[in-house]
């Protein structure tokens, strides 16, 4: 060997010994933090891993890889770092922040409450924090815990529609599910035969309201309320003589006492949030019945912020739900789109409008938007639905089958898609194809419709007993909702 080789040798060997030296960790911390500071935070990652396998202990370095993760968009192996940081530290503030901000964009608000209600008992000012709590809670249909972190919000930016418009939608959602209740556990009882009447009265459905209000009476004579329902009947019928009678017979009944607090005497004196309260402590139907009507004043309240604000997205949503409520279809379409104009290319306003378009039998319309839409959402079973009976609605059959198909492929209960589609399979004369959609469609069956075309489509493919029964089952749904005219009477003495 030459010493020329010799000394190459030396040098190479030298070389592969300071290469395995190991990274200094000054010069590491340095690195990442010149990468963070400049935003590069997947860039920074790898020096924080280094880091982390030199000292595994240390968890504030931990946490810096945790972070430099969750800001990459890398969540997934962010969330074990920041739990492995709070098993050392339990109450570090950061991790439990981002640890839930971490779980969210990953889809597990279940996994988000807990870190994040954690984080607020430290952070109570920390508006982004309790933001995220109060969205985690929503998407669990916690809304009753949510409303707490909503009114903090709504009191700390009142000028921000955001958290008025969710706080009103949270309040709704606690109405109805005390009215869901109470029909479940009260349908023939004055308090939900009540609220029935208050419901159909602001639909303007008269003629009901005014049976359920007598309906009440009959129950109950006492009922505050009932008597001053039964006389708005009468004056939105043109019946101002029987409307005083009926007012009179308001003002006759016994003052209510309030010696004890109760969710009638709070509600009474306009004390909403008090009346919840109390309402939610109970378990009776009484108490089902002040929660659906405090919160639904809330709600009312609430969303009635919107109006004091300049115009927003929220304020358009607002008077798109309530237009539609009223049947005012074309309106609400006009408030979906001004929504949509001032958050171009949000998915879920595109949907309301294509669904506003469907709801207003603007089935041309309806087809493109849904078929624009598809290009970019595929796996959207309601917009292959709206796809497939705008067809159906242009007498397009065939060209809806696929659509119709599709739809509840990807929602397999989905019962109006089921309907739909047995009943364009009856048409096309391919009954034994018609007979399991038209089956999963029968607990929507409202009127035996559904029933009727079932025991066609069985007759179509020769199953005659099977036919029998289900058409026994039509004429059964069909006495029971038939009813006669019910006609609105005069007052009795």
């Amino acid at each position: 060997m030459t010493s020329r080789t010799a000394i190459v040798l030396w040098a190479a060997l030298l070389a592969g010994l300071a290469f395995a030296q190991p990274p200094d960790p000054a010069e590491l911390s340095r690195r990442a933090k010149d990468h963070m500071a400049a935003g590069r935070y997947g860039a920074a990652v790898p020096y924080y891993e280094e880091l982390v396998k030199a000292m595994p202990g240390n968890p504030g370095l931990r946490l810096n890889l945790a972070m430099a993760l969750h800001l990459s968009g890398n969540d997934e192996k962010a969330v074990p770092q920041f739990e492995l940081v709070l098993k050392q530290q339990p109450n570090a503030l950061p991790a439990l922040m981002l640890l839930g901000a971490s779980q969210m964009r990953l889809g597990h608000p279940e996994k988000a409450v807990g870190p994040l209600e954690k984080a607020m008992a430290q952070a109570p000012e920390d508006l982004e924090g309790r933001a995220m709590l109060a969205d985690a809670l929503i998407m669990l249909d916690r809304y009753g815990a949510a409303i707490p972190h909503l009114r903090k919000l709504a009191t700390a930016a009142p000028q921000n529609p955001k958290p008025w418009y969710a706080l009103g939608k949270a309040y709704e959602a606690v109405s109805q599910k005390a009215f869901d209740d109470l029909e479940k556990k009260g349908l023939d009882s004055p308090w939900w035969l009540m609220l029935a009447a208050e419901v159909r009265l602001k639909l303007g459905r008269n003629t009901a309201a005014y049976a359920l209000y007598k309906a009440v009476i009959e129950k109950q004579p006492q009922f505050r309320g009932a008597h001053a329902g039964l006389a708005e009947v009468y004056r939105r019928t043109n019946h101002a003589d029987w409307a005083e009678a009926e007012l009179a017979k308001e003002k006759a009944l016994p003052a209510q006492a309030c010696t004890a607090p109760s969710s009638a005497c709070e509600f009474a004196k306009g004390r909403f949030q008090q009346a919840l309260a109390l309402a939610s402590a109970g378990k009776t139907l009484e108490s089902l019945y002040w929660q659906s009507k405090a919160a639904n004043e809330l709600a009312r309240m609430s969303l009635a912020e919107l109006e004091k604000l300049p115009p927003s997205i929220e304020s358009h949503q607002v008077l798109a739900e309530l237009y539609r409520n009223q049947g005012r279809n074309a309106d609400s379409l006009n408030e979906w789109r001004a929504a949509l104009a001032m958050a171009p290319g949000d998915p879920r306003l595109e949907m309301e409008v294509t669904s506003s378009l469907y709801v207003n039998r603007d089935y041309p319309a309806a087809e493109h938007e849904a078929r624009e839409m598809l290009a970019r959402h595929p796996e959207w079973p309601e917009l292959h639905f709206i796809l497939g009976d705008s067809l159906v609605n242009q007498q397009h059959l065939e060209q809806a089958l696929p659509a119709l198909e599709k739809a509840v492929e990807l929602k397999p209960d989905y019962a109006a898609a089921h309907a739909v589609l047995g009943r364009i399979l009856l048409q096309l004369g391919r009954g034994k194809d018609a007979i399991s959609h038209l089956s999963s469609a029968l607990p929507v069956d409202t009127d035996g419709s559904l029933h009727f075309l079932l025991s066609r489509a069985y007759q179509d493919a020769g199953q005659a007993s099977e036919a029998a029964e289900v058409m026994k089952a039509y004429q059964a749904i069909r006495k029971s909702t038939a009813t006669g005219e019910i006609e609105i009477a005069p007052p009795q003495p």
